[in-house]
């Protein structure tokens, strides 16, 4: 869900449709879970930083590796927490070496003048991300703030397309604490 009113709508669509057969978890719903909706439904109103995750299978996986690299471990708590330390080890060497490689490397589409000062410092997956606001003001010139939304500025910490027109403009204006000459040398 994108929004708060989105998910407004849908839940008393989903109310409408199950009160009559379903009233006990529906009163249960309403009593016990939707008093702190705002925990859980949140991240979906794009107005917190996510990074983009917005699923819990991250974690999942994250489990279910963990578990086959316990095995069936019968060590006590020592035994256990050396084994997920070399886990977490290994992983975190190769995130890093992930990370390097794509700070080196870089893709034939991230070769524009408003990558310059980006390149070598951000992922990526980063400038993946500032690529397809890029095309958005392509499309259509410039993008005022409310037009814009800033989803990208709120969930990933990078700037979104009014930005990025306010970044290309030769008053060169600070936004939020960013430098936009990091953006543009």
């Amino acid at each position: 869900m994108e929004t708060i009113s989105l998910f407004e709508t849908e839940l008393e669509s989903f109310v409408r449709k199950y009160q009559i057969r379903y009233l006990e978890v529906i009163t249960y719903l309403y009593d016990s879970v939707l008093v702190n909706k705002e925990y859980f439904a949140y991240a979906w109103t794009n107005d917190v930083k996510h990074f983009g995750i917005r699923t819990s299978n991250r974690v999942e996986g994250a489990h279910s590796v963990l578990k086959r690299f316990l095995g069936n471990s019968q060590g006590g708590f020592v035994e256990c927490w050396k084994q997920m330390h070399k886990l977490h080890e290994s992983q975190l060497t190769n995130i890093k070496a992930k990370f390097q490689q794509s700070l080196t490397f870089i893709k034939h589409h991230h070769r524009i003048s408003d990558f310059k000062g980006l390149h070598n410092h951000v992922s990526q997956y980063a400038l993946d991300i500032i690529n397809k606001e890029v095309g958005r003001l392509e499309k259509s010139r410039s993008i005022a703030v409310n037009f814009c939304g800033c989803i990208i500025y709120k969930t990933h910490g990078l700037p979104c397309a009014h930005m990025i027109t306010i970044i290309r403009s030769p008053r060169k204006a600070v936004i939020n604490g960013t430098r936009p000459q990091l953006l543009t040398k």
